[in-house]
């Protein structure tokens, strides 16, 4: 849910951050591998095309110290693991029932089996012999205890909103654990496998009380690697679970060190450097640099760049104002400038890669959509026509991030020659991810520049946040046939039913531009010449990838 929002942040999340013509002069298709996978220093180009597979880790390492780009985490609750940095070391901790394939499918983690006697019921077996880092064994009481915990009100977490049929969740056997729902829920599946179904030890987490998560207390969880210390300001540090259940997976760090620099700059020389040994969200200026030190690699995501109306009340409430702001986008110009090729211009907010399903629904109708193309004529003509349009925007962004500094930039100044009046306010790292959870933190601007991504390939787990009345639905856009549509969605199991009813949906929204979609950022990573065995996929955020992280 994000945020690199999540989004916007969204589960969709932001980088807070979700996600093809223009890549397919980069890359030749999104089952390519890269050559790119090991080595590093021998003078090699940068290579765009997706890496799928990597040499497996073979030797132990001691130590490594991976920098989170988007800064600090607040917490490290799963509760609130919707935003990039606290998901990014969670995913690494702490694990929920299910967990997922590199194809997104489902698969057994601390539940060892699921069963579905009926619609409305999941039945989940737990794995004999999990316990907690501190030796406890897992029981379906601290099942029920974290997934009720995610529902209440007071812990406000973004993940509770998947519960809105939950009947109940209870106990049924000491290693069973039974989900009814009041109706069917045809996204209820892909949340078993994100925090909203992550499980922490009931004792540890009621003692620690409010603190639970916070530097001085951490966590308790069952993941391969534990949590050892949080030096506030500089580090959090993790060491290696010997007594981790899963048998299939050998991980290979003995413990890592987490950093918080959010400088592109500075974060290039460390990496270059040897001192940092890995980073996700690598800034796209240095993918050559990289290339020559180590494994820097592109992997597919289901990532959007995109605009999103924050303030209705002014000027981005006029549906010509937003199509005067598309029209002054440079798509080609941000995707080849800013993203050196890797992310195709997108005609809709929820990108090609998260049709998990009705493919043939989805394209149909994604190219029915306007082929996004800059217009500077036409946004003069809105201008001349519309007297909002010439009125001040305040476009807000991440300040932290150089590709969307550059893209916002680059609109603003494209817009303004126009006639418009397109005003910037970067934001901080904590500036940024507070607009996804507090009102006070987006007001004085009109419209915010942010990456969003999906946690699954299913448009309908976007699309569903603009409702009325949703956590996600900041601006408080409202349209009853939209709010029809997704909730009859919301409903249907059939597949190819639930695709014609979002595509509809989808329509809507484009047209009357509450979200205005660019391109479609990649996954990115690095990590130096001597490590391999991570693959840049866009589960990185819910899935434990250090546990497969090592030497060559």
């Amino acid at each position: 849910m994000h945020s690199t929002v999540a989004t916007p942040g969204s589960p969709a999340r932001t980088r807070a951050t979700t996600v093809a013509a223009a890549l397919l002069a980069v890359v030749t298709a999104a089952g390519c591998s890269s050559d790119g996978g090991g080595g590093g220093g021998d003078g090699r180009q940068f290579d765009a095309e997706i890496t799928t597979d990597v040499p497996a880790a073979t030797t132990d390492v001691e130590s490594v110290t991976w920098n989170l780009a988007s800064g600090e985490p607040p917490i490290l609750d799963p509760a609130q693991a919707a935003l990039e940095n606290i998901s990014n070391v969670v995913a690494n901790t702490c694990e929920s029932l299910m967990t997922v394939d590199e194809n997104f499918e489902l698969q057994p983690a601390l539940a060892q089996s699921l069963e579905q006697p009926d619609e409305l019921t999941y039945v989940f077996t737990l794995r004999e012999g999990a316990t907690f880092w501190n030796g406890n064994p897992v029981t379906a009481d601290d099942v029920v205890f974290s997934v009720t915990r995610i529902l209440d009100p007071a812990l406000a977490s973004p993940w509770a909103a998947w519960a809105s049929k939950l009947e109940s969740i209870t106990a049924t056997a000491e290693n069973e654990v039974t989900l009814k729902l009041t109706a069917p829920d045809p996204l209820v599946e892909g949340v078993f496998a994100l925090p909203a179904f992550t499980v922490v030890e009931r004792a540890f987490t009621e003692q620690a009380g409010p603190a639970f998560g916070t530097a001085g207390v951490g966590v308790m969880c069952t993941g391969p690697y534990e949590f050892t210390a949080w030096n506030q300001g500089q580090s959090i540090e993790l060491t290696r679970n010997e007594n981790w259940w899963n048998e299939e997976i050998d991980p290979k760090v003995q413990s890592v060190t987490f950093t918080f620099n959010t400088d592109p700059a500075a974060q290039v020389a460390s990496l270059r450097s040897g001192e940092t040994d890995g980073q996700w969200i690598i800034p796209s200026s240095a993918f050559e640099q990289l290339a020559e030190a180590g494994n820097m690699l592109i992997g597919q995501s289901l990532q959007t760049l995109f605009i999103s109306a924050i303030d209705l009340t002014g000027p981005m409430g006029d549906p010509a104002v937003a199509e005067a702001l598309a029209a002054a986008i440079d798509y080609q110009g941000i995707s080849e400038a800013v993203y050196r090729g890797t992310a195709p211009p997108l005609r809709a907010l929820v990108p090609p890669s998260a049709w998990g399903y009705a493919e043939d629904v989805y394209e149909s109708a994604y190219e029915e959509l306007p082929e996004p193309v800059q217009d500077l004529d036409r946004v003069a003509e809105l201008v001349a026509q519309t007297p909002a349009a010439s009125e001040e925007i305040v476009l807000a962004y991440l300040s932290a991030s150089d590709e969307e500094a550059r893209a916002a930039t680059a609109i603003a100044d494209a817009a303004n020659q126009a006639g418009m009046n397109i005003q910037l306010q970067p934001l901080t790292a904590p500036e940024f991810g507070a607009v996804f959870i507090s009102p006070e933190a987006r007001q004085g601007f009109d419209a915010l520049l942010a990456v969003g991504y999906l946690d699954q390939p299913e448009p309908l787990a976007y699309y569903q946040f603009f409702i009325t009345g949703s956590f996600y639905n900041f601006m408080g856009w409202s349209n009853p046939e939209y709010d029809a549509l997704i909730g009859e969605a919301l409903g249907t199991l059939d597949n190819t039913e639930r695709a014609e009813l979002v595509t509809q949906a989808q329509s809507i929204i484009h047209e009357e531009g509450i979200v205005l979609p660019i391109v479609k950022p990649a996954t990115t990573v690095y990590y130096g010449p001597e490590l391999t065995g991570v693959v840049p996929r866009q589960s990185y955020l819910y899935t434990p990838w250090l546990a497969v992280l090592g030497g060559e």
